[in-house]
């Protein structure tokens, strides 16, 4: 489904399974225009890495705003220098179920540490609210370092020339 550049599968390289795992978490928006919701990602186990996201909205939900961040290690995904950061519509994001790119791929996989969760902080459309949705997250569950640790932020795994 996805094809891995070279730090991909070097990271991949260091353990000894990957599972594919599907995340998928409500998103609960009850209907308010410009209602602020924050979800989190379900923590695993094990390593994994993020290939995508998709959510269950109405195709006319393009003026929901969203904000990622991760909260092992703490970094967000979006940031600026303003005083009010500016959230990115959902759909530079997220694929939508209904559409032909339901998961929309991220440029490169994300990396998150075992036990690590994303957070999504959604802002309902200012003009049509929706209700209800869901946050779907497309990840790869790293098991078994072969060295007993895996991947370390900050090195780079060797590369297969």
């Amino acid at each position: 489904m996805y094809q891995f550049d070279k730090q991909t599968q070097a990271i991949i390289d260091m353990y000894g399974e990957t599972l594919p795992d599907i995340d998928t978490v409500s998103i609960g928006f009850s209907g308010t225009v410009s209602e602020r919701v924050t979800v989190y990602s379900h923590s695993i186990s094990d390593d994994c890495l993020i290939f995508g996201f998709g959510v269950d909205l109405a195709d006319t939900a393009t003026d929901v705003l969203v904000r990622v961040a991760s909260r092992s290690p703490q970094y967000d995904w979006m940031s600026n220098d303003d005083a009010t950061p500016q959230d990115t519509p959902i759909g530079a994001v997220a694929g939508f179920s209904s559409q032909i790119l339901p998961i929309l791929p991220l440029v490169k996989p994300f990396f998150l540490y075992a036990n690590g969760k994303l957070s999504f902080s959604f802002t309902n459309s200012p003009t049509s609210a929706v209700t209800g949705g869901n946050l779907t997250i497309h990840r790869l569950k790293l098991v078994n370092p072969l060295d007993g640790i895996g991947y370390q932020y900050g090195f780079s795994p060797k590369q297969k020339k």
